[in-house]
């Protein structure tokens, strides 16, 4: 495991990479409104010893948060010291990549920390809660993040401890990546369904999937990461959070809600939306669906679901390349009505390796680009992404017009998936009299 990067040493390390200070930066917001961003944390007495900690360790949640601002500010690294110091060295080990090629991060600049709030709207800011990916951190979609605040939206974007990089909490509490193994039951499951070739296949081992998830790591954390949500919009909704977030909350519609995360906070995204009455829309970023209750079944909510280039950069080996078909078309509607619903809308996002819907691609440079994150310009990606997940969410939150949504993923280049191949099988096995589904 890597060493710790001492703050003293980071500062050097910045100070050393002027270069590297000026040219890492992401981009500036694109809305009108300055942003404004906070963290705190926010604890859930009911639950203790998740994911690893102590049996008495009350579940806290690390949150990022970004808002319109009143005022604008300069730039401000993209990472506070203390917090690069010990999550880059994570990042590097969760993710397999050399220590030396995260450390350049802590030199990154993104939009100042504007002051004050922006006038309340007449309706007030919708509110947007965002989910990292697994083994990743809070802060890890900033530019969307930013992208959103600046055009009138609240983002909070929390972390789950146990499945992030190594998180510090207020109480000095460090709680570090759980690096258990998964279930060989699942494992053998996932290569499986991975691995087949044909409907039927995986059709059959769809059957079986809640057992093989029962008892695993991944099912403990799929509960998690929902709990975790759920929570946090709760509170939200309620108003339990610190007195220096309460004006912008109060600025806020916390009704007019939307979830949203990156693989696996994408899948939770969707779980977690059906699961609230007031969640009116859900963005999965790459997330795979692992919610057995979500497979041949309709999600009830409008999903935004953009994916990686599996075509050209398969998520995992062996996977199917077919651009007829994804592994999320079993999911999110019923087999013989996949596709068919105007507010499910699945794009694949052209040259995007997984790790694309990440901040790090707008981060990070150097000759393993391509193998990490695609070959696709990643600042028109990310502007892509911004631009689509925003006409989205006015669509579904503000009854904007689908045209400015469909014009926005034609002006992105993004491919729209019609899941076509998946649903005349599931009627073809409908009309030999299989069971729908």
């Amino acid at each position: 495991m890597p060493s710790r990067l001492p703050s003293r040493l980071l500062c050097l390390i910045v100070a050393a990479l002027p270069a590297v200070a000026l040219a890492c930066a992401l981009p500036a917001p694109d809305g009108p409104l300055p942003v404004g961003q906070q963290r705190f944390e926010l604890a859930d007495p009911t639950r203790r010893g998740v994911a690893g900690e102590a049996p008495d360790a009350v579940r806290t949640l690390p949150v990022v948060a970004w808002y319109p601002a009143a005022q604008a500010a300069p730039p401000r690294p993209y990472l506070p010291q203390d917090e690069a110091a010990r999550l880059l060295p994570a990042l590097a080990r969760n993710l397999g990549y050399a220590v030396d090629d995260t450390r350049a991060i802590a030199a990154c600049t993104a939009a100042g920390a504007g002051t004050g709030v922006a006038p309340r709207p007449e309706r007030g800011f919708p509110l947007v809660v965002l989910s990292h990916g697994f083994f990743l951190y809070p802060a890890q979609n900033t530019a969307l993040a930013q992208s959103l605040a600046s055009h009138g939206y609240v983002v909070v974007a929390l972390g789950h401890p146990g499945d992030a990089v190594d998180l510090a909490l207020s109480d000095g509490r460090v709680v570090p990546t759980d690096m258990r193994a998964e279930a060989p039951a699942l494992l053998e499951w996932r290569r499986r369904f991975h691995a087949a070739d044909d409907h039927a296949t995986r059709a059959a081992l769809i059957d079986g999937y809640a057992q093989a998830l029962a008892g695993s790591r991944l099912g403990a954390s799929q509960a998690t990461w929902r709990e975790d949500v759920l929570f946090v919009v709760h509170a939200l909704q309620a108003g339990h959070v610190p007195p220096t977030f309460a004006p912008v909350l109060a600025a806020a519609d916390s009704q007019r809600l939307a979830i949203a995360g990156m693989s696996f906070g994408g899948s939770t995204a969707a779980t977690a939306c059906q699961r609230l009455p007031t969640c009116r829309a859900a963005v999965s970023l790459d997330g795979l669906n692992f919610d057995p209750g979500l497979y041949d079944a309709d999600l009830g909510r409008p999903l935004l679901a953009l994916t990686s280039d599996w075509v050209r950069f398969p998520l995992y080996d062996g996977t199917p390349v077919d651009p007829a078909f994804h592994h999320n078309d079993y999911a999110y509607a019923r087999w013989t009505q996949v596709g068919l619903a105007p507010e499910v809308i699945r794009l694949r996002v052209p040259g995007t390796r997984h790790m694309a819907f990440s901040d790090l691609p707008l981060l990070m440079t150097g000759p393993s680009h391509e193998a990490r994150f695609g070959d696709a310009d990643a600042a028109a990606t990310a502007r892509g992404i911004a631009a689509v997940t925003r006409a989205f969410l006015a669509h579904h939150l503000d009854a904007a017009p689908a045209a400015d949504l469909d014009a926005a993923i034609d002006a992105a280049g993004f491919a729209r998936h019609d899941p076509a191949q998946t649903r005349d099988w599931a009627r073809s096995q409908a009309g030999a009299g299989q069971p729908d589904g």
